[in-house]
């Protein structure tokens, strides 16, 4: 089978290696598509703590089961499948507490082992979920998904109330769409004008673009915002592009008592005020991953699919697996999804 090795710091190589060989518990998926995020890009360019290259990337994957272990029931030969990558150790601290989506010791298909950039992958049938509605298009939009609707649940939003997303890449955008579906209003800034668009497309009512000479809110966007919550602030705040300010101006905007989630990931550090934290009573949360919410992004891919094909701005091959990581990696401000079409040309 042919595979994308990333073999080293931005470098990609087609290699023809033997398939993989199914193991006890296993299911065997010819891969379909596979999308890939920052994380992807970051990996491939040697800015990311994955396993040591040589590495198959790819985590977003979807695909279809050629064959299963004698000891897997229901996961029928032929079944379209998503695969969920978090594979947890099931022992830590975070295990123990029922979120292992917070697991320390966790594996990541494509990130610390092999993933999905191949034509035949291997993985425990409980990581392969039936996907057989879900459609092709938008297939690889589950894991991403699941992301987003860890965040909003995190954010308890709830009929009537108001949410800022800040960042409007894919996980902010399905966010929206998420807390929209639970009766939440929303608004969304971003520093693109073209994301702040496809926000409104998906369901924000106010929409804001970042200066980035002087950042966020400005004074008229601080006054729009403040008008459209009645004063009060946004009762949520979902954080979704890892960027310091971005969080403080989180942080200042939420109502007292309010809640803010932070998804988007960076090395960065930011400043917060220890007078605005308690003054306000705030809740300050953190979202990684998603926590048994596989099932529910598979509805939400499903019955959301046509809005959701708008989510998907580039498509590649397997062969063209390296200029996909290099758009992954630098993105211009028209690149939202990027999917590698593994089948095509299969």
């Amino acid at each position: 089978m042919y595979a994308a090795v990333t073999a080293g710091v931005c470098q990609v190589d087609l290699v023809n290696r033997p398939a993989p060989v199914l193991g006890s518990g296993q299911v065997l998926v010819e891969v379909d598509q596979v999308g890939l995020c920052g994380t992807d890009g970051h990996i491939w360019a040697g800015a990311y703590p994955a396993k040591p290259l040589p590495l198959v990337q790819g985590h977003e994957i979807a695909g279809r089961i050629t064959s299963s272990a004698d000891d897997v029931s229901g996961r029928a030969e032929g079944t379209r499948v998503v695969i969920e990558p978090v594979i947890p150790c099931g022992r830590c601290h975070a295990c123990r507490k029922g979120r292992a989506n917070a697991c320390r010791q966790m594996i990541v298909l494509g990130v610390h082992d092999d993933g999905g950039l191949c034509e035949v992958i291997a993985v425990a049938a409980d990581r392969a979920h039936p996907a057989e509605d879900v459609p092709q298009a938008v297939a690889p939009l589950v894991e991403p998904t699941s992301i987003a609707l860890q965040a909003v649940a995190r954010s308890a939003g709830a009929s009537g109330d108001r949410a800022l997303v800040l960042g409007c890449g894919p996980i902010g955008l399905l966010a929206i769409v998420a807390l929209r579906e639970r009766g939440v209003r929303v608004a969304a800034a971003d520093l693109v004008s073209g994301r702040t668009r496809t926000a409104e497309r998906f369901g924000a009512e106010l929409t804001h673009v970042v200066d980035r000479e002087n950042g966020y809110p400005g004074t008229a966007q601080r006054r729009e915002l403040s008008e459209w919550s009645e004063g009060e602030g946004p009762g949520v705040v979902i954080e979704a592009t890892g960027v310091p300010a971005s969080l403080e101006a989180a942080v200042d905007l939420v109502a007292s008592a309010g809640r803010v989630v932070a998804v988007g990931i960076s090395d960065a550090r930011a400043r917060l005020s220890m007078k605005t934290l308690p003054y306000k009573e705030l809740d300050l949360l953190g979202s990684r991953n998603s926590n048994q919410l596989f099932p529910s992004a598979i509805d939400f891919v499903t019955r959301n699919g046509a809005l959701l094909e708008g989510l998907v701005s580039h498509r590649f091959t397997l062969a063209e697996t390296q200029s996909a990581l290099e758009l992954a990696h630098a993105p211009g401000d028209d690149v939202r999804k990027i999917v590698i079409s593994v089948a095509e040309g299969r």
